[in-house]
């Protein structure tokens, strides 16, 4: 696997993430020093679960999936992270072992960091230290959303809600395009891609039309009533 240098349009995107906002400037130095960047193609596997895992990567470009799986070869998806996101960290402080599986979707650029300097300038910045901690509770809340969601909600619930996550405040009606495929929002949501279908097909009464990958919302309230 190749690895290259950061560029600076790189290390625009990475002091732009949520995780480094906080940092201060001498916190962020240190911890791009080590970085390397890597490129992917679509389906790319960038760490399977149970494997050795030396770094925390960030989406500089493209899109992430983080998945496991069962036995009988079904993915069960955990999260999909866009560009600016961290993720990995987990594995830091659980042995140096991925927790799960990672895949590129489509033609994505990650930043991969030193994941055991990363735990040494943390004994040595506080401010490290709260990000990672501010972090993995973060990815610990979407883990919980995303059970909750699956003990709590039906199919079309869940895509109600997801298109309600993308409605701007005091709108009525809206639209936008998926980030993404629909058999990825698909995984993302916990559904098979027909039961995916068949929640659109659900929401038309409320209001919701699906052309391709864009999505209009013709009123808003009728889908929180859903």
């Amino acid at each position: 696997m190749k690895t290259l240098r950061l560029n600076s349009n790189d290390k625009a995107v990475l002091l732009g993430s949520r995780f480094f906002e906080k940092l201060s400037a001498a916190a962020s130095d240190a911890i791009l020093e080590g970085a390397v960047v890597t490129n992917h193609e679509e389906h790319d596997i960038l760490f399977q679960q149970d494997e050795p895992v030396d770094s925390v990567f960030c989406v500089l470009s493209g899109l992430v999936r983080v998945y496991r799986l069962g036995k009988d070869g079904r993915e069960a998806d955990i999260a999909v992270f866009p560009k600016g996101e961290l993720f990995g960290e987990n594995a830091m402080f659980l042995g140096n072992r991925a927790t799960a599986n990672a895949q590129a979707i489509g033609s994505s650029t990650i930043a991969r960091l030193d994941s055991r300097n990363l735990r040494k300038l943390a004994e040595q910045y506080p401010d490290i230290a709260q990000a990672l901690m501010e972090l993995l509770c973060r990815h610990g809340q979407m883990a919980e959303d995303c059970l909750a969601e699956d003990r709590l909600l039906t199919a079309p619930q869940r895509v109600a809600s997801y298109i309600l996550g993308h409605c701007p405040d005091g709108s009525t009606t809206f639209s936008f395009r998926l980030p993404f495929q629909k058999n990825v929002l698909a995984g993302k949501l916990g559904l098979a891609p027909e039961a995916l279908s068949r929640a659109f097909s659900a929401l038309r009464r409320s209001g919701v039309t699906v052309k391709g990958r864009m999505i209009e919302i013709h009123d808003r309230q009728a889908l929180e009533r859903f």
